[in-house]
């Protein structure tokens, strides 16, 4: 029973570092980039820029 508790996190650990090995991270960070304007997520903060529209 001790080995299985031991072994799930140890499992997961490994599947966890494999998935980020197995990542693209370049293709996220350039796919990142495209949405973004002037330091604002233009789907996250488009409240943010239409003030700012607004406001200039």
């Amino acid at each position: 029973m001790i080995t299985v508790l031991i072994l799930i996190p140890v499992i997961g650990f490994v599947l966890f570092l494999f998935a980020c090995y197995k990542t693209d991270w370049e293709a996220i960070d350039e796919q990142n980039r495209q949405y973004y304007i002037g330091g604002y997520h233009i789907y996250y903060d488009r409240k943010i820029l239409r003030q700012k529209k607004w406001n200039n």
